[in-house]
C-alpha cells in the first residue's frame, strides 16, 4: 500500500519525537540504571500524579468548551462530546508536527465530516488559536513584569531564546489578526506573495493558490463581521484560554508537590513554566521535543534541586507523552469508526448566518465580500 506524502511526514515526525526522547533520556540519565530512574518516578505521590493527569485532560477539554460555545453561537448543534473529540484530535496532530501546525487543519477535516462547513470551522479554529497564543504572550509578559527578578535568575544565559520566542509568537499573532481584521488587504498581500513565488519558480500553478487565498479571506471577511458584533464572545474565549494556559503550566507545580518539595509558591513556578512556553512553542520541532526538556532542566535547576531530572521526566510524561497517548488512541478510534464524507471547501452560508443574528442586527447582516 502506497502511503501519502502527509502520512510519511507524520511518521517521520513521530520518529523524531521518539529519537529526541531517547537522546534526552541518554543525556540526562546516562550514569543511572533504568530501574533506578523508574524507582525515582515511583517515589512521586500517586495522588498528585493522578491530579496531573486529570489537569492535562481538563486542559484539552477547555478548548472543547470553546468549540461548543462558538458553534452554538452559529446555531450549529454539536454535542460537547464531539467537541472533546475535535480537541483531542487537534492536540495529537499539534504534538507530532513542527510548531504545532497540524492540529487545526485536522480539526477542520473532522468537523467537516460531521457536516460543519469549512468556513465556520476555519474561523473558529483561527479565533481559538489567536486567543490561545495571546493568552501565552500576555501571561508571560505579566509574569516577567511582576516576577522579573525570579524569572531573570531562572533564565540566566538563555534570554536570547526568550527574545526569539517573543518575536515568533508576536509575529504569528500579528499575521493572524491582520488576516482576520483586514481580509481583503490580506488577500492582496497573499496574491502578491503567490506571484513572487511563481516568479522565482517555487510555484507552478499560481491560479490554484490564488483561488485558495481568495476563498479563505472571503470566508474571514464574512465571519469576522459577525464576530465584531459579538465582542463578548472573544472576551469569553480569552478568559477560557487564560484558564487553559494556567492549567498547562500548573502541571509543573503539581510535579513539584508530587516529589514532596516545598518552599516555592504556585505563582513563581507557573511563571517560569509560562516563560518556557514562550521560548519553545514556536520552535520548528515536533512537540518541541528536546528543547522543552533542555529548558526545563536549565530554568528549574534551582527549584527542583536533586529531583530535577526525575521531575523533568514526570512533568513531560504528563504534559506531553501522556497527552500523545490519550489523544492518539482517541484519534485512532475516530478514524476507524467515524463516518467519512467528501470534503468540500465551502463559503459561509450567509442565509444561515443571518438567521443567527438578533432581529435588531438582521438589517446589517454581513453579505459576501467582492472577490
Amino acid at each position: 500500500m502506497k502511503l501519502s506524502k502527509k502520512t510519511v511526514t507524520y511518521i517521520l515526525d513521530i520518529a523524531f519525537i521518539l529519537f529526541a526522547g531517547i537522546m534526552v533520556f541518554r543525556i540526562f540519565f546516562h550514569n543511572r540504571e533504568l530501574g533506578d530512574i523508574i524507582e525515582d518516578v515511583k517515589r512521586a505521590d500517586n495522588c498528585w500524579t493522578i491530579l496531573g493527569l486529570v489537569t492535562i485532560v481538563a486542559f484539552v477539554c477547555c478548548e472543547s468548551c470553546i468549540f461548543h460555545y462558538m458553534l452554538r453561537i452559529y446555531k450549529i448543534k454539536v454535542s460537547l462530546l464531539r467537541c472533546i473529540r475535535y480537541s483531542f484530535i487537534g492536540f495529537f496532530f499539534s504534538c507530532i508536527t513542527p510548531s504545532a501546525s497540524g492540529g487545526q487543519p485536522m480539526q477542520i477535516v473532522y468537523m467537516k465530516r460531521d457536516g460543519i462547513k469549512i468556513g465556520y470551522s476555519t474561523l473558529i479554529t483561527w479565533i481559538v488559536t489567536i486567543c490561545y497564543k495571546s493568552a501565552l504572550v500576555i501571561l508571560g509578559t505579566i509574569f516577567l513584569i511582576f516576577k522579573h527578578d525570579y524569572c531573570e535568575a531562572a533564565l540566566g544565559d538563555w534570554r536570547w531564546l526568550l527574545i526569539l520566542g517573543y518575536v515568533l509568537n508576536v509575529g504569528l499573532l500579528v499575521g493572524m489578526i491582520f488576516v482576520l481584521a483586514k481580509p481583503l488587504y490580506a488577500r492582496k498581500l497573499g496574491i502578491q506573495i503567490v506571484n513572487l513565488l511563481t516568479a522565482i519558480k517555487l510555484i507552478k500553478n499560481p491560479e490554484k493558490y490564488i483561488m485558495k487565498v481568495s476563498r479563505i479571506t472571503k470566508n474571514y471577511a464574512i465571519g469576522a463581521e459577525y464576530v465584531k458584533k459579538h465582542k463578548k464572545v472573544i472576551l469569553n474565549v480569552m478568559l477560557i484560554s487564560f484558564f487553559q494556559r494556567i492549567l498547562l503550566s500548573s502541571i509543573t507545580y503539581i510535579v513539584y508537590r508530587a516529589f514532596g518539595l516545598s518552599g516555592e509558591g504556585f505563582i513563581p513556578i507557573i511563571a517560569v513554566q509560562t516563560v518556557i512556553g514562550i521560548m519553545v512553542e514556536m520552535m520548528p520541532l515536533p512537540g518541541a521535543a528536546g528543547i522543552s526538556e533542555a529548558c526545563f532542566v536549565v530554568l528549574f535547576e534551582g527549584i527542583f534541586g536533586s529531583e530535577l531530572n526525575s521531575a523533568m521526566l514526570l512533568s513531560r510524561g504528563i504534559s506531553f507523552y501522556a497527552l500523545i497517548i490519550i489523544s492518539g488512541l482517541i484519534t485512532l478510534a475516530c478514524h476507524i469508526f467515524a463516518k467519512h464524507h467528501p470534503i468540500i471547501e465551502e463559503d459561509f452560508d450567509v442565509k444561515q448566518e443571518e438567521k443567527a443574528l438578533p432581529e435588531s442586527e438582521k438589517a446589517n447582516a454581513p453579505g459576501k465580500q467582492p472577490d
